[in-house]
């Protein structure tokens, strides 16, 4: 996908072609905001947009180099902002980071997946040119967290579902006691890790914000702001409780097998007992002396067989008695 420029007056775009400098030149404009967008990070066509919009070197690098922890920079004229979408599935949730150069009159938008995660900020946008027109990139910043933060909520939503079956599965389905099913339990864990981390940060992101240059943020959008936050609080929590409920599944997943096994090992043993005893009994018997009372005795077969089967039954209404059978 080929970079877009797009060019609002007034709040509304402007159905032109735009380059990289005649953007720049016409966002200076107090009525014209500016959105350029990359769907790769380009070391050339940053390097571009650097000079074109005067961005710091260290602000272009954070692009340059992707799995940049969530976090948000305030330099002299324009903040810099990583945030991660998220796109969840039956089994998996992905996370795309983005990197957001924000100021009154522009912002810069780079992606580092190639896919146009952004069509629906773009669609909000036109559909709110008086407040595009009166906050600038203050209101771009809030609605492209917003659009952010609105997905992880789906997100959240397929993981509790996955949750939810997980708990079925290792606690009372089939595999409760056979060991079968951690593999999707681990690796819904490991997705749950992944996304607290995308969005614990975000918490301390909206607190810069609150308290950030009003440049770029006007103090009007202070309520938006907190709602974010709130809502950033709430998945993250939903998120903590997820991993919680998993963990827990886990614990007593292994205990059902733990204690299945003793079970198993109960039985053998008791089995083995019972098995032992006629062996001893029967080995007595094949010492081959020559003087033993039941050697010349014509129901001394019998009276051994009736010996080892009657131990072997004692035994076992003993075990079974105790339950160990």
């Amino acid at each position: 996908m080929e970079p877009s420029v797009i060019v609002y007056r007034h709040g509304r775009r402007v159905d032109e072609q735009w380059t990289f400098d005649r953007a720049a030149s016409e966002c200076r404009d107090p009525t014209t905001f500016a959105w350029v967008d990359l769907p790769q990070a380009d070391p050339e066509t940053l390097a571009r947009l650097q000079d074109a919009f005067d961005l710091h070197p260290l602000a272009i690098e954070d692009a340059l180099q992707a799995r940049q922890r969530p976090k948000i920079d305030q330099y002299s004229n324009f903040f810099a902002l990583v945030a991660y979408q998220s796109e969840a599935g039956a089994d998996h949730v992905d996370l795309r980071e983005i990197t957001a150069y924000v100021s009154r009159d522009y912002a810069i938008t780079v992606r580092h997946d190639g896919d146009d995660g952004l069509a629906d900020l773009r669609d909000r946008l036109d559909q709110a040119p008086e407040q595009l027109e009166r906050f600038g990139g203050g209101f771009f910043a809030y609605v492209l967290l917003d659009q952010v933060v609105d997905r992880y909520f789906d997100a959240v939503d397929a993981l509790q579902d996955r949750v939810e079956q997980l708990e079925e599965r290792l606690i009372y389905g089939p595999q409760a006691t056979s060991g079968g099913g951690l593999e999707p339990a681990f690796a819904a864990r490991r997705d749950m890790i992944l996304f607290r981390r995308a969005v614990a940060p975000l918490r301390e992101v909206l607190n810069v914000l609150l308290r950030r240059d009003q440049e770029v943020l006007d103090i009007d959008l202070d309520a938006y702001v907190r709602d974010l936050y709130d809502h950033v609080v709430r998945v993250s929590e939903d998120l903590d409780t997820m991993h919680d409920l998993i963990s827990a599944a886990l614990e007593a997943h292994l205990s059902v097998i733990s204690n299945n096994m003793n079970e198993v090992v109960l039985k053998v043993s008791a089995w083995a007992a019972i098995i032992a005893l006629p062996t001893v009994i029967a080995s007595i018997y094949g010492m081959n002396f020559v003087r033993m009372p039941e050697l010349h005795w014509h129901l001394g077969y019998y009276y051994a067989l009736g010996v080892m089967g009657g131990s072997a039954l004692a035994l076992y209404g003993f075990f079974k008695r105790r339950g160990w059978l």
